[in-house]
């Protein structure tokens, strides 16, 4: 019960009783007076307050009745009539499996060729299993020709020897990888702009020699390591040395994947001339640099975020340098396989070298300045996919920022200065300019079927350079073609089609004492170049081949005042065989 209800019931009822004294006393004091005697008669109501104690319950039991489920009996019938057939099925026969007949795969490998211009191409490949992962392998390789091309006054020969010997070793924890090889480059400075009487040996030999070991771990933070040792030399008395070292780790922070490469490169080098006098032109320097990245994927969206940061010292120029760029890739597929469109950001320091100008331009001189290039950044944007289930395509477009970049560019005639064998307009030497480069490139790749495959590529270049009045060498547009045909088991056609665009150069004179007219600045014209081979398996050990280069016969100039040879044809056969 409420406990202010009950203290309202408490105060009545104190009222009342205390109005029946009063009611007492007044009789008395009336009887008193009256001296008479009157009886009165007092009903209390008190309302009804139930009691948890005067609840019952109700008692009742349900009832249940259980109705009849029993399964029905069901009958049925079909309308059939009889229908005439003449079919009667043959009996099976099981079909054998034809089996392809299994190549035999040999171990080693030799071909020997020969054509016009005195060419001749030879090359052996040789492998030998030691032990279960374990292998011991070598190249040798031989291109020579003894020239001839119409209009020229010195010498054109050339050859190109290597000998190369690897061994690999193969364990449960790594995998091993040596290399040691050798190889002798003779060439010609023939690209005179005029004709000269005086005495020139026009011969250059380069020589190098490596070593280079990798290892590819299975377990554990190392994933790759790997060391390349390089002497390089020509017939000038020049020498560059260069030894790099790489490794790749991996490892988790926070439960997050990181990546980083870390490098150290050293150069150093000399050569015994320069371009006005005969002394030392000493070089060098060393590059450390790390790269760490982290990759996220979500989705259909993978990205790579990271840098590069490098420390260049050089004492020879007095540099001491910190870089850092940006190393960022990013990749999110549109439509499945369809349409995956692509982006990236990255820079890094390049480290020239003697030795990687003369496997892009044989013809330079060794007075070379030397020194590092800086790709501030290079931003590419595109999309990549298949149009068919036989037609992949790759479209992009870049800008890059470029400090230092190398170039090269003809060297000054000299007619008052002291004559070498390389200084008549017939070399090339190294300029450095900054230099902004807009490409637009894109791939198609045609596999139509297992015995046709396709790739055209092509390149649209704009240059901006600083200091110099263009980029020198560099071509405005690129394109090549591949084509690979399997006629039929024992027939093969491959073909391939280059066009470079067209590049400016210029040719500088000392002095006035000139035979005949040198322009200035040159544009040499853009080129195509058609070459075709046809191979015939005569057996499972012996083939034959057929070479045709430059097809069209054109008397195109790669570099400035240098003809190439025309119409090139060249046969052979190879053989494989086990020991």
């Amino acid at each position: 019960m409420n406990t202010k209800f009950k203290y309202y019931l408490s105060l009545l009822f104190v009222l009342i009783v205390m109005f029946s004294f009063q009611n007492i006393e007044s009789q008395t004091s009336q009887s008193r007076s009256q001296d008479s005697i009157d009886t009165q008669v007092v009903t209390i109501v008190k309302p009804y307050t139930p009691k948890i104690s005067d609840a019952f319950k109700l008692k009742q039991s349900p009832g249940m009745s259980i109705s009849d489920k029993s399964l029905k009996s069901v009958k049925y019938t079909i309308f059939s009539i009889p229908v005439a057939s003449t079919f009667i099925p043959a009996k099976g026969n099981s079909l054998g499996i034809v089996r392809a007949r299994k190549n035999k795969l040999f171990q080693n490998y030799a071909s020997l060729g020969i054509g016009n211009y005195g060419t001749v191409l030879g090359n052996l490949y040789l492998n030998h299993k030691i032990s279960r992962g374990e292998a011991l392998g070598g190249y040798m390789e031989h291109h020579s020709s003894q020239g001839g091309i119409d209009g020229i006054q010195l010498e054109d020969t050339f050859s190109n020897n290597k000998v190369q010997v690897n061994y690999t070793k193969a364990l449960k924890a790594f995998v091993w990888n040596t290399d040691v090889a050798y190889e002798r480059q003779s060439i010609n400075w023939y690209g005179l702009p005029f004709i000269t009487l005086v005495p020139i040996d026009s011969k250059q030999v380069y020589s190098a020699l490596s070593l280079s070991s990798d290892v590819q771990f299975t377990k554990g933070v190392f994933q790759t390591g790997g060391i390349d040792f390089q002497r390089f030399s020509d017939a000038y008395s020049s020498q560059e040395y260069r030894l790099k070292a790489e490794s790749s780790l991996q490892f988790n922070v926070f439960n997050q994947s990181i990546t980083s490469d870390l490098s150290i490169d050293y150069l150093n080098g000399k050569f015994n001339q320069s371009d006005l006098i005969p002394e030392r032109n000493n070089y060098g320097n060393t590059l450390f640099s790390v790269t760490p990245s982290y990759k996220y994927f979500q989705g259909d969206l993978a990205v790579s975020f990271g840098l590069r940061a490098a420390f260049l010292t050089d004492p020879n120029r007095d540099v001491n340098k910190f870089y850092i760029y940006p190393n960022i890739e990013a990749s999110f597929s549109v439509v499945n396989s369809i349409l995956i469109a692509y982006a990236s950001l990255k820079g890094g320091l390049n480290q020239n070298s003697y030795s990687d100008f003369a496997q892009i331009n044989p013809f330079i001189s060794p007075t070379l300045e030397i020194r590092s290039s800086s790709t501030t950044y290079e931003l590419i944007i595109g999309a990549k996919g298949k149009l068919s289930q036989s037609i992949a395509y790759d479209l992009n477009g870049s800008y890059s920022k470029q400090n230092n970049k190398a170039l090269f560019r003809s060297n000054t005639i000299m007619n008052l200065s002291s004559l070498t064998n390389y200084n008549q307009g017939n070399s090339f030497g190294i300029v450095y300019d900054d230099i902004d480069i807009f490409n637009a490139s894109g791939t198609l790749e045609f596999d139509m079927t297992q015995k046709l495959n396709m790739r055209l590529k092509g390149n649209l270049y704009k240059y901006t350079s600083d200091l110099e009045p263009t980029a020198w060498n560099l071509p405005d547009f690129e394109a090549s073609l591949f084509l690979d045909y399997k006629i039929s088991d024992k027939w093969l056609f491959g073909g391939n089609l280059f066009y470079y665009g067209s590049r400016q150069d210029t040719t500088h004179f000392e002095g006035l004492l000139i035979p005949g007219t040198i322009t200035a600045n040159q544009s040499l014209d853009a080129f195509l170049d058609a070459n075709v081979q046809l191979d015939y398996q005569i057996s499972t050990q012996w083939g034959a081949f057929l070479k045709v280069n430059n097809m069209t016969n054109a008397n195109y100039k790669r570099w400035n005042h240098y003809s190439v040879q025309g119409f090139q044809i060249l046969g052979g056969a190879s053989y494989k065989f086990d020991f």
